[in-house]
């Protein structure tokens, strides 16, 4: 293993390593700037979520915006109020999905390696029960609750001092 990863990976010409990161901002705006989706609050590569809370944070930013009639100094702290929740508790799976995913140990890596093979062969809301996608999991996604936010029409967005 040593000599793979020393002298051979030098010489592979498609072989590609990164870390994996989670970076948390306090704030997710400034002056009239906002960010949405990935660019503030990506719970991290490969756990997904990443386009719910997108189009989530999206829907919200611009309720907020419609609500405070274009007001960001008012529309930014509410969409993040708004938000706020949901990016925590999607930070927090993401973080506790890496850990399964990604064993730091020889014993954990045996343990992912059995349960890779032993899931295929075990009834489907048993597996689910077992790995976490039958509830609290994945399924944040689909448990949202957001305001519904008034329409405004193009006039309405077009008449609005300040956009």
């Amino acid at each position: 293993m040593p000599r793979l990863l020393g002298e051979e990976l030098d010489r592979a010409s498609t072989f590609y390593f990164d870390s994996i990161t989670q970076l948390r901002m306090d704030t997710w705006s400034r002056g009239r700037v906002s960010l949405v989706g990935d660019a503030g609050y990506c719970p991290g590569p490969a756990v997904g979520g990443s386009t719910s809370l997108a189009v989530v944070g999206a829907y919200v930013l611009a309720g907020e915006l419609a609500e405070a009639h274009g007001d960001h100094t008012r529309a930014f702290p509410a969409y993040e109020r708004e938000i706020g929740d949901y990016v925590r508790r999607s930070r927090t799976f993401a973080v506790g999905a890496a850990k399964r995913l990604i064993p730091d140990t020889r014993l954990g890596l045996w343990g992912l390696i059995q349960g890779v093979r032993l899931i295929n062969h075990v009834p489907t809301p048993i597996a689910r029960a077992l790995t976490g996608l039958g509830g609290g999991g994945p399924r944040l996604h689909d448990e949202i609750t957001v305001k519904d936010y008034p329409q405004a029409t193009a006039v309405e967005s077009a008449a609005t001092p300040g956009l």
